[in-house]
Parts: structure tokens; C-alpha cells; sequence
């Protein structure tokens, strides 16, 4: 049995709810950790004892800010800040359908997009915008399939770095090289991924990234990010928008003054707490480090694909290394049996995450060896009992 190297041993530490719970349910929320708990806590005292603090408030979305640009190797001034990431590619959507590109008036997106996403792109129809959806069943865009859909007239492809069904982890570099071949550009949906595998906007110069934080960032919902290429900023004015889109938010004015950087996708309030949390999740990420979180992952995996092996059982998606986030599911054949066999894990203390037929398992750093392989002998015997016609229990 491996050992968890001292900084992920540290991580483990600090999350309350383990031993006593398998977390294995990353991919849909992670578990609350003490420096997150901590840092609500900051702001609930400061609101009790002050009232109102909104300067150090707003100190506290910049920091969260800047936390997400260190995690791919931005600059806070290439970063917006809002509620979801729905809520942001609306916003780039809505930036586009007015920006001066008149040849080019549609969209490629994929089955494998998270619903969120691809409802904003949908939305564009209704201003003469095509959008047209690939098959990705598997959650993987193939670069030839890619490119044999692009066209003059697509302004964006719209990818998942890692599909949040199975774990399917696409190849943004090559993915990205075919959306330049055509003048296309390319926004990656990074929230099953950003945390769990490096990423790095300057060696893969992408156009935009969205993530939230309250998966793999150990964070909560209510606060999301974008990165946006600062070569587009100046010709992109989304009409989905704000006071803290606005140059000087402070002076209340009603002129649609557009900020010089990725705050012009900035919106209303910004969420406070959230930024609290969000803040403080990604710092205990970014100490760690990703690439040994990312390491770590793939011997987890591997373990995984041992432990299912021995018990008969099949994992779903691609069986290579490479093209695998941290998500490790099983297509049990139904929505219905996905749910029952996620209620019969959680009485037992195993948290994981069903999706539609696939039953999720999603570790992180903190995860062991041994609570994967315990999650996995809990599946087939479940499994078991069931095609022996015995309710599970």
C-alpha cells in the first residue's frame, strides 16, 4: 500500500469529515477542509463585528482572483469573476454575438458539454447564431473529427478539458492547434480538471477557461472565473453585464464604460463569502502543488483498474493514462441503478457521485490506496447482490 507523500498527508488532516467518511465524491462537491471553514468564519466576524467592511471585503475577491491566475499562470487582470460558470460563458456569448466578426456567426460545441454550457451557446439561435453539436460519447473531441467540423464561419469551439460523465480528458493543445487552423476561437470548460491536472495559459495559449472552485479547488458554488486572452479583451463587450464590468464601479455612473482588462466580464456584487472560500481553497491547492496531486491521481488510478480487473468489473471511458481525469466510473445501465447503488455506498460511509448510468468515484490528493479499493470491492458486492436478486443493503 502506497503512502501519501507529507503535503497530501497534511491535506488529509485538515479535512474533518475523513476517516470517518470514504470522500470519494470530489468531481460533484469537495469536502469542507478547516482553512476554508476558517476563512467563512473571518468573514462572518467581520460582518458581525463591523457591519459592513467592503473594503476588506473586495481585498478578498482581488486575492481569490489572483489565486485562480497563479493556478494557470495568469495575471489577476486576465480574470473575471462570477457567479457560475453558466453564468460567465453567457456573458462571452453575449460578447460575441456583438463582436465584429459578421462572417463568422456560429458555434461548435459537443454532447460531452457540460448542460450549463451548452444552453448558452443554444440561446445564441435566437440571434441568427448556428450552433452545432458533435457527438462525443465518450467525452473525447478526436482532432481530426474537430477539424473535419470546423468551418470558416465558426467563431468558437467550445471543449470540456476533462468530461465531468466518465473522466474523459481531452487534448487541449492539439484541439487548440485545429481551432487556430481556422481562425476559430477556443473556450475550455476546466471544472472537472483545474486542480487535478496542471494547466498553464501561457504554454497553451487557449482564448478562454472557465472553472468554479467548489469541486477539485476545495471550494464552494456561487463564485466562478474566466480567463480571457488579453489580445481579445478590446474587441469583445459582453451585453451581459454589470456595475463591476465598468471602468470605475465606484463612481455609480450609468455610462456602459467598459474596464480595460477581464473585469469588463465582471458583473453585479460579487460574492463575498464565496470569495472567502474560494480564496482559501485554492491557496491550500496551490501549496500542495498540482503536479503531485496530479501523480498521485494517476497511481490511484491504476490501483483502480487493478481492483475493478479482480472483481470483474469494467471502468468506464478511456483505459490509457493520458486521456483520464480523476473521475473513475462504472456504466451500471441506468439512471435508476446509478442512484440506488449511490444511496447503498453512502449508508455505508463510501461518498461518490452518480451521474445518468455512471456511478463516479472521484478522488483527490488526499484520497488513499485503500479507500479506492475499499469503494471498489463495496461496488461488486452490491453488484453481486443484485444480480442474485438481493436488495441492497
Amino acid at each position: 500500500m502506497m503512502t501519501l507523500p507529507t503535503p497530501l498527508a497534511t491535506l488529509r488532516r485538515q479535512i474533518p469529515c475523513i476517516p470517518r467518511i470514504n470522500y470519494l465524491a470530489n468531481c460533484s462537491q469537495a469536502p469542507l477542509t478547516t482553512p476554508v471553514y476558517e476563512a467563512i468564519e473571518q468573514y462572518l466576524q467581520s460582518w458581525m463585528q463591523a457591519g459592513m467592511d467592503w473594503d476588506r471585503w473586495m481585498e478578498e475577491v482581488e486575492a481569490a482572483r489572483a489565486a485562480f491566475a497563479r493556478l494557470i499562470h495568469a495575471q489577476p487582470e486576465h480574470i473575471a469573476v462570477g457567479t457560475s460558470v453558466s453564468q460567465l460563458v453567457s456573458s462571452v456569448a453575449s460578447a460575441l454575438a456583438s463582436a465584429p466578426r459578421p462572417t463568422r456567426r456560429r458555434i461548435l460545441s459537443s454532447t460531452a458539454d457540460f448542460p450549463g454550457v451548452g444552453h448558452a451557446w443554444s440561446a445564441l439561435r435566437k440571434y441568427g447564431w448556428t450552433v452545432d453539436v458533435l457527438p462525443a460519447p465518450d467525452g473525447l473531441l478526436a482532432e481530426a473529427q474537430v477539424r473535419e467540423a470546423l468551418r470558416e464561419d465558426t467563431a468558437l469551439l467550445s471543449v470540456p478539458h476533462v468530461y465531468y460523465g466518465q473522466g474523459a480528458c481531452n487534448d487541449l493543445s492539439a484541439l487548440l492547434s485545429v481551432a487556430r487552423s481556422q481562425g476559430s476561437y477556443l473556450l475550455v470548460d476546466a471544472y472537472q480538471s483545474l486542480g487535478t491536472i496542471p494547466i498553464d495559459v501561457q504554454a497553451t495559449p487557449v482564448d478562454f477557461l472557465v472553472s468554479g472552485t467548489l469541486k477539485y479547488l476545495l471550494g464552494t458554488a456561487g463564485i466562478a472565473f474566466l480567463y480571457v486572452r488579453p489580445e481579445l479583451l478590446e474587441h469583445l463587450e459582453p451585453a451581459v453585464t454589470g456595475w463591476f464590468g465598468r471602468r470605475h464601479p465606484f463612481d455609480f455612473s450609468l455610462q456602459l464604460d467598459y474596464a480595460g482588462h477581464a473585469s469588463r466580464f465582471d458583473l453585479g456584487t460579487p460574492p463575498v463569502v464565496n470569495a472567502y472560500a474560494a480564496r482559501s481553497g485554492m491557496e491550500m491547492i496551490l501549496h500542495v502543488g498540482v503536479a503531485p496531486i496530479r501523480a498521485h491521481l494517476e497511481d490511484l488510478t491504476r490501483v483502480a483498474f487493478a481492483a475493478a480487473f479482480q472483481h470483474g468489473l469494467t471502468i468506464a471511458g478511456p483505459q490509457t493514462l493520458s486521456q483520464r481525469g480523476a473521475t473513475i466510473a462504472f456504466d451500471v445501465g441506468s439512471t435508476e441503478q446509478a442512484h440506488a447503488l449511490d444511496h447503498a455506498l453512502h449508508r455505508r460511509d463510501i461518498h461518490v457521485a452518480a451521474r445518468g448510468a455512471m456511478l463516479r468515484l472521484a478522488p483527490h490528493g488526499f484520497t488513499t490506496e485503500a479507500e479506492i479499493v475499499d469503494a471498489i470491492t463495496a461496488i461488486a458486492q452490491l453488484l453481486h447482490k443484485e444480480q442474485e436478486g438481493e436488495k441492497y443493503a
